[in-house]
């Protein structure tokens, strides 16, 4: 069991803060930069669509953007523990003197935090180039200007007309899932450093396959379907405080196991229940 002080102290996170964007400042400068190329040509794409009235009527760069957000803040946070993937590493992170509490606040911080603000900034410069490339290269269709990716509200996202995913609580929901899903991918992080990313992904997709078919079996023998779904339309209501609730258990949960399993973590083994 890890016996590490669990404490934190704001000169010692900020200290082992620096030392992370030190020592990895070029991962981190090439995954931002990737991302910034993806961007760019997306937008590049959907501009020389020439499909503009959709774009600006239906919101849809907006929508394309927190896609790639979501991808993207999914492959960052799995990518936050990578140091636990070999003895170098683990013997670096966990004997450094800052508290396990603040190694994991940092990572946290930096892979989750960090990389959603950094993804905005770079959305909006990959717009502004998007605007520049096409005035270079002559592009004669209409090129509209700059679109504020910062706006990602629910009707932004959601867009289907329905009162159900509007207002602050669904917008709300969308920036809560976006940390709920990052959390899970640091949880995968802390499970399985190696190959965290397609690990982590087939454990999502098993449980929900299995809880998926359990429901639809649960349903199908003791309930009328028609009645299930007058009653789930009289219910409307509800729709978006239960999935508030569910997204903020999942929160709790990701981001308090990764925690807790990363304390568990030790220099001689990887495995979470030691």
């Amino acid at each position: 069991m890890n016996t590490v002080n669990q404490t934190f102290d704001w000169s010692r996170f900020t200290a082992t803060l620096r030392k992370e964007t030190v020592e990895n400042w070029r991962p981190i400068l090439f995954t931002l930069l990737g991302v910034y190329g993806l961007l760019t040509t997306v937008m590049i794409i959907g501009n020389l669509s020439d499909a503009n009235d959709f774009v600006l009527e239906a919101k849809l760069p907006q929508k394309v953007v927190y896609a790639i957000l979501s991808f993207c803040g999914m492959i960052v946070a799995s990518m936050a523990f990578k140091k636990l993937t070999t003895k170098t590493g683990r013997i670096d992170m966990m004997t450094s003197p800052s508290s396990t509490l603040e190694k994991f606040l940092v990572n946290g911080v930096v892979y989750v935090l960090g990389f959603i603000a950094s993804f905005f900034i770079l959305a909006q410069l990959a717009d502004l180039t998007r605007i520049a490339v096409l005035n270079i290269f002559g592009f004669k269709g209409t090129i509209p200007g700059v679109i504020n990716y910062f706006n990602l509200s629910s009707d932004v996202v959601f867009g289907i007309g329905s009162s159900i995913f509007e207002g602050p609580m669904a917008s709300a929901y969308l920036w809560i899932s976006l940390l709920s899903g990052a959390g899970i991918y640091l949880l995968g992080s802390v499970v399985w450093p190696r190959l965290s990313l397609l690990k982590t992904f087939a454990a999502i997709y098993a449980i929900e396959f299995v809880v998926g078919m359990l429901g639809f079996i649960c349903i199908t023998l003791f309930s009328d379907l028609e009645n299930l779904g007058t009653w789930i339309l009289g219910h409307t209501d509800a729709i978006m405080p239960t999935m508030m609730t569910v997204i903020i258990a999942q929160l709790i949960l990701g981001w308090g196991l990764a925690w807790y399993l990363f304390k568990r973590k030790d220099v001689i083994s990887l495995k979470w229940w030691k």
